[in-house]
């Protein structure tokens, strides 16, 4: 599971970064970037910015402007199994509007990510993220990030009608495992060009890249509650405890 990430550098290192031009907005540093929330995103056309929250065409848009009709119906099957990692730490289940993360394991296949997949893959800019360890009946917060302390970009899809994003997950890493059981992909460099290209369809080539990233180049560590409520945005969030 992905639920909250960080990208707290300046736009104009994004984009040197990733080799893009400069992005046709601005966008501030935040240190506490939860779902719903609008976020810089790398496509192969540049970087946009785009609501974190996968809504598929064929859902999006049927309820009128602005609004989305339910991907599922009410104790259908399918809500359950394409739904189990979407909703916010803090969501109340009314709240819930698209899918926050994608599962690696049958995106290729599945009815909600499959189009994307082949079509609009991107990258999420960030330089660290956060999982919850459950202890004692309480959420314990932890901050994983690069080693160098660099940014780094997780794998993702997009709809352009919806203008929303997806962070893709993977089994955990030896060193996330000690938390959570998921963790975003977080691609190699060498692999982001071809991520990016919408004419590579090769879903045998593709797959293969959505693993756990090297445990040996992150490190992890506890961080304070305050990033539990994603109204804190500040560099308190990062703060080891």
């Amino acid at each position: 599971m992905c639920g909250r990430y960080s990208q707290s550098l300046d736009l104009a290192e994004v984009v040197k970064r990733f080799g893009i031009k400069q992005a046709p907005f601005s966008a501030k540093p935040s240190w506490n970037i939860a779902p719903g929330t609008q976020a810089p995103v790398v496509c192969a056309v540049g970087l946009r910015q785009m609501k974190w929250g996968f809504i598929p065409a064929w859902s999006a848009g049927a309820a009128g402007p602005g609004g989305s009709l339910p991907l599922f119906s009410a104790g259908n099957t399918l809500e359950k199994k394409f739904s189990e990692e979407t909703a916010p730490l803090t969501a109340a289940p009314q709240e819930r509007e698209g899918f926050m993360n994608a599962r690696a394991e049958g995106i290729a296949s599945r009815p909600a990510f499959r189009a994307a997949f082949y079509r609009s893959r991107c990258l999420i800019p960030a330089d660290g993220f956060y999982e919850w360890q459950s202890s004692a009946g309480a959420k314990v917060p932890y901050r994983f990030e690069l080693k160098d302390k660099s940014l780094f970009g997780m794998a993702g899809v997009y709809e352009e009608k919806s203008n929303t994003f997806a962070i893709i997950t993977t089994a955990a890493s030896a060193l996330v495992r000690t938390v959570h059981h998921r963790m975003p992909v977080i691609l190699e460099r060498r692999h982001e060009a071809l991520w990016l290209d919408p004419k590579f369809r090769d879903s045998e080539t593709l797959l293969p890249l959505l693993r756990a990233y090297d445990s040996a180049q992150m490190h992890g560590y506890r961080v304070s509650d305050v990033v539990n409520d994603p109204k804190n945005d500040s560099p308190d969030c990062h703060k080891a405890v």
